[in-house]
């Protein structure tokens, strides 16, 4: 590949992997501070919570950002937190449910407001409505092209 066709597109790339960085670690930096908990187990409780209480792992497993044997190990951690529970589908032996705890409800509950504080302060209190549609726009045509790849 020319040298000149990267300088189009690699400033835009270095940006995105620099400021994943750093906000990924200020958000997982802030969430264990705030609550306790790790982005990971927040990311779970916040899915069960919005979901009314009980997902499917195979729902579960789409929505978080983990392997399915790194949600199974994180789900076995949380279980004995007393954050989850784990079901049986009465309907399908092979299937299982994750239900969120009253524990678990209120610890997301609580982490969720200063979160979001942080999100407001990092993106709604920083980027216009127009630029929020840009990158959600752009965010979303990448994320399209990484599931056809």
């Amino acid at each position: 590949m020319p040298l000149e066709e990267t300088g189009r597109w690699m400033p835009a790339w270095l940006a995105l992997v620099r400021t994943h960085s750093r906000l990924w670690d200020r958000v997982e930096t802030e969430m264990r501070r705030d609550s306790g908990l790790t982005m990971a187990r927040y990311d779970v409780l916040m899915h069960l919570d919005l979901a009314g209480g009980r997902l499917g792992l195979t729902d579960l497993a789409g929505a978080v950002f983990l392997s399915p044997s790194g949600l199974s190990k994180l789900l076995d951690r949380m279980e004995a937190s007393g954050l989850i529970e784990r079901q049986p589908d009465p309907d399908d032996a092979r299937s299982a449910f994750a239900s969120i705890t009253a524990r678990g409800r209120t610890l997301v509950r609580e982490a969720r407001q200063s979160h979001h504080d942080f999100l407001q302060g990092t993106f709604g209190d920083v980027l216009s409505a127009r630029d929020l549609a840009d990158l959600t726009r752009i965010m979303g045509r990448l994320d399209a092209q990484a599931h056809r790849s």
